[in-house]
């Protein structure tokens, strides 16, 4: 009883500040942030861009040197990973509809 009279007394709390204006102030410096170097304290390859997503400077073998083959390894990870999903959802699926269990498939 004495939560439920707490949780009303907040709620009505809450209720005296609806629809007032709330003002911030800014001193106008915004804060950027880098991602880090996947081994921190190495270089970042100069071949791989800045405007790259999940760009975290991998590539120790210098797969990524020439711009094509680098966009066709994009390519292929963005193909692989719709597979993934894919199936993922498949075996979601199964189990939703109750055709198997993952954990008897040994015994089917």
């Amino acid at each position: 009883m004495q939560l439920s009279m707490k949780a009303a007394t907040s709620r009505a709390g809450a209720c005296r500040f609806a629809g007032r204006k709330v003002s911030s102030a800014s001193n106008g410096s915004r804060v950027m942030m880098k991602a880090g170097n996947w081994l921190p304290g190495s270089e970042t390859p100069s071949w791989l861009a800045e405007d790259i997503p999940g760009n975290y400077g991998f590539d120790p073998v210098g797969l990524g040197r020439d711009s094509e083959t680098l966009m066709r390894f994009r390519e292929a990870e963005l193909i692989h990973c719709r597979w993934a999903m894919l199936g993922v959802a498949g075996c979601l699926a199964v189990e939703v509809l109750g055709y198997g269990n993952w954990y008897d498939a040994p015994n089917w």
